[in-house]
């Protein structure tokens, strides 16, 4: 079992509106009567440290938000959870998006503000807790590029999730270079195993490509496994993602094959869409051990 106190998170803070449609809009202009929307913490690197905080371990997280009432609001979210963060702030406002979801969890996200586009980052401070992780979710956000330099030579284990990689993407190159395991969505590609291939070629340990309802296929060398989805009631899509990565990360962790590792993972990735909240508070390694029964 991996330390729970040397677990690592870079990266990804927002405050987000979430409305929910019964359909994405459709390029046609109409009036939406009573939709329901709540407000909350989001993104990468909050859906991950509260991912990995609700199954058990301690992670700390490092995230850059402004000093503005967006960012008190995702400080304020992060000690509710009880997840340790390392803080950096400046003046340019706390990121914040609205999302339109429907009811398959499909979503356009609106970026309102994007935050700095080049975050001043106290590596100072944050490098003895890099010098010190076993594991490090490392997150493509511009937070995490003055961290880079940093990681290398690291004996720590580096998962970077792509999110919707389109396979060309030269931003994405710096984060692939520090992986030790991939995970990203088939949506914006058109040959997904093929991208996958070419990451295991780079000398990737483990590619994690998540197919939405058509579940995920993990691919390592010499071991390719398909996992179905589990059947859900979809309310919020927001989160499953980095549920999902945690979870994957846990099982192995613990010595379970690709496949039972997989299974736990979508089982957490089903209880993460039954709720409003990036991940629900109830969730535990036995919530998601009981819904793999399902």
């Amino acid at each position: 079992m991996i330390n729970p106190q040397n677990v690592l998170v870079l990266g990804g803070a927002s405050w987000n509106t979430m409305i929910y449609l019964d359909e994405l809009p459709d390029g046609k202009p109409k009036t939406i009567a009573n939709a329901h929307f709540v407000e909350g913490v989001g993104s990468t690197g909050i859906g991950k440290a509260f991912a990995l905080k609700q199954l058990g371990y301690s992670p700390c997280l490092h995230m850059v938000v402004g000093n503005d009432p967006a960012g008190e609001k995702v400080i304020k979210a992060c000690n509710v959870r009880g997840v340790d963060i390392l803080l950096d702030q400046d003046d340019t406002p706390t990121p914040q998006h609205t999302n339109l979801m429907d009811r398959d969890g499909q979503r356009i996200s609106i970026f309102r503000e994007n935050g700095s586009a080049s975050p001043i980052v106290n590596l100072e401070a944050l490098a003895p807790h890099i010098n010190a992780a076993d594991w490090i979710f490392l997150n493509i956000t511009a937070s995490s590029v003055p961290v880079l330099p940093l990681l290398d030579q690291l004996n720590a284990k580096i998962f970077v999730d792509l999110h919707d990689y389109d396979g060309a993407n030269p931003w994405h190159d710096q984060f692939i270079a520090h992986a030790d395991i991939v995970q990203l969505s088939d949506e914006q590609l058109a040959n997904p195993n093929r991208v996958a291939e070419n990451l295991l070629a780079t000398g990737i340990e483990l590619v994690i490509l998540t197919r939405g309802k058509n579940g995920a296929l993990l691919l390592r060398e010499h071991e390719t496994v398909e996992v179905p989805a589990i059947t859900a009631n979809v309310k919020d899509a927001n989160g499953a993602g980095d549920t999902f990565a945690v979870a994957l990360w846990l099982g192995l962790a613990n010595g379970n094959s690709l496949a039972q590792a997989g299974r736990f993972a979508t089982a957490a990735a089903a209880l993460c869409v039954e709720s409003y909240d990036i991940v629900p508070k109830d969730m535990s390694v036995q919530t998601v051990s009981k819904r793999t029964a399902v």
